[in-house]
């Protein structure tokens, strides 16, 4: 089963490049070369993201090569790669706050938040801190960092769906749910049906589930004086 998880992984995080690059090609990519009216942030975030699916689709090629050494020497570089990723993933937060509340009312700009990737760093940054920690544990090793490209996954899916194919909200929201909420689950009932451990893609269900509750309940007391201390006190 391991090596079969292995091979769809490649093909997965294959797909996830190539539906990224079409989801964003209208929000994005079509204003190359002047990117007018985007900050700088915009570019760094987009080559670091595209830098880890890019390392992503390597180390799963390079495991299905048996190529052991040159995928751990490629492992060493997501230590600087990652870290980098999530921090542009801060600033692009910081900026679409700061974008939200020029035409909002604060409320509103922090109900936007969970859209903006303030979660989504603290999501990707444990999915990748279980993964490294767990390094020489490869059932769990892959999981975490399939989770990771779960979670990249939302964005460019998100775009792909409403802005470049231009599907109805209804038949978008389903595929967004079957692609992040049912894969996964039904991954983790797979993973207990043939014993092996419900961590790693329990953890990416349960994470998913709060972010998604964090989104609907955006309004909510609980969430706008988090956000709101978050704002004051990193923004």
């Amino acid at each position: 089963m391991e090596k079969a998880l292995q091979n769809r992984l490649l093909y997965f995080f294959v797909a996830l490049f190539i539906i990224t690059n079409l989801g964003f090609y209208k929000t994005y990519l079509v204003h190359f070369p002047t990117f007018e009216g985007f900050a700088a942030v915009y570019h760094i975030h987009g080559m670091l993201a595209m830098a880890w699916i890019l390392m992503l689709i390597a180390q799963a090629y390079l495991i299905r090569a048996n190529k052991y050494e040159l995928h751990k020497l490629i492992g060493k570089l997501s230590y600087i790669v990652f870290p980098l990723f999530l921090a542009s993933l801060f600033f692009v937060a910081k900026e679409a706050y700061f974008r939200n509340i020029k035409k909002m009312p604060q409320a509103d700009a922090l109900a936007q938040m969970p859209l903006g990737g303030t979660i989504d760093i603290f999501f990707l940054g444990l999915a990748f801190a279980f993964a490294m920690v767990y390094k020489k544990n490869v059932g769990f090793h892959m999981r975490f960092m399939a989770s990771t490209g779960l979670a990249i996954l939302g964005p460019g899916l998100g775009r792909f769906l409403f802005a470049f194919l231009n599907l109805p909200g209804p038949v978008g929201g389903i595929i967004m749910l079957i692609c992040t909420i049912i894969v996964p689950i039904v991954w983790l009932i797979m993973d207990i049906k043939n014993k092996k451990s419900a961590f790693p893609m329990g953890f990416y269900v349960f994470v998913a589930f709060c972010m998604n509750a964090a989104g609907i309940g955006s309004h909510s007391a609980i969430w706008q004086g988090f956000a709101k201390w978050w704002v004051e006190t990193l923004y």
